[in-house]
C-alpha cells in the first residue's frame, strides 16, 4: 500500500524537477559567440583611455563624459562633434588576462544582434557610435579596426516589412 502512495510522488516530483531543468541533464551555459573572423587580433589596448588617445592621435578629440574602471576591463562614452554633429562612442574594454578573444566576440554579438548596435571593433575592445553613420570614420581614425553592422535576431526576423 505504501508503494501506490509512493509512486504518485515520485512522479510528481519528477515533473517538478524537470521542469526546473534538475532532471534530464544540465544544459549548461549557453556556448561563447566566437570573435567575427574579420576583426584583426589588434591593436589591443590596456585601458578605455589608451582607446580615447588613439581617437585623438586619429583627429578626434574625443570628450570623456562616463568613465569606469573594473579589475579587468574599463568603459568610458565620449562625445565629438563631427560635421556638425555630436558622436558618441561607448568604449567597452576587457582584460586579455581575463577574457578570452571569445568572450570579447560575445559581447560584440550581444551588441549587434540584442540591442541593434553597429560597432567599430579590434583587439580587446569594442564601440558602439551613434549615430551609426559615423562608424567609418571612427573606425578610420583607429587603425586596424573594423565596422561591424547589426545582425538580425533570429528569434525576432529581420525587422523587415514585405514578403
Amino acid at each position: 500500500m505504501r508503494i501506490r502512495k509512493s509512486v504518485p510522488l515520485l512522479l510528481g516530483l519528477l515533473l517538478t524537477l524537470s521542469g526546473c531543468g534538475q532532471a534530464g541533464g544540465d544544459r549548461g551555459p549557453k556556448p561563447l559567440t566566437p570573435m567575427p573572423s574579420q576583426v584583426p587580433t589588434g591593436p589591443e589596448y590596456a585601458t578605455v583611455d589608451d582607446v580615447v588617445a588613439a581617437l585623438a592621435k586619429g583627429g578626434f578629440d574625443c570628450k570623456v563624459t562616463v568613465r569606469n574602471v573594473y579589475a579587468y576591463g574599463s568603459n568610458a562614452t565620449c562625445e565629438v562633434q563631427h560635421r556638425g554633429t555630436t558622436v558618441s562612442n561607448q568604449i567597452s574594454l576587457l582584460s586579455t588576462a581575463r577574457f578570452s578573444r571569445d568572450e570579447v566576440g560575445d559581447g560584440i554579438a550581444v551588441a549587434r544582434r540584442t540591442y541593434g548596435q553597429t560597432v567599430v571593433a579590434a583587439g580587446n575592445w569594442f564601440i558602439w557610435v551613434r549615430p551609426a553613420v559615423y562608424a567609418h570614420d571612427m573606425a578610420a581614425a583607429l587603425p586596424g579596426s573594423v565596422v561591424l553592422e547589426p545582425l538580425a535576431d533570429p528569434a525576432q526576423g529581420s525587422g523587415r516589412a514585405g514578403p
